[in-house]
């Protein structure tokens, strides 16, 4: 059965260009990019590899607290 997980992302311009994304609830979980779009769909990405390493490794201490639904959620998503 596939399962779901919910995260909240946070995706900010950076000064000198492009973009930084981080999954606060995930500990060093980020990912820069030269748009937006770029930044998401890398910041998903990471998140993906890191939720699959938690399973494989069977700690799944990422996972405990969270639903069983995979959405990204950012304050800007256009």
């Amino acid at each position: 059965m596939k399962k779901e997980y919910s995260f909240t992302v946070a995706i900010e311009p950076c000064k000198e260009g492009g973009y930084f994304g981080t999954c606060p609830s995930i500990p060093g979980c980020h990912v820069q990019g030269e748009t937006y779009e770029e930044t998401l769909r890398e910041l998903k990405a990471a998140i993906k590899a890191m939720i699959e390493d938690d399973i494989e490794s069977d700690a799944q201490g990422l996972l405990q607290s969270q639903q069983d639904t995979l959405h990204i959620y950012s304050p800007f998503d256009r």
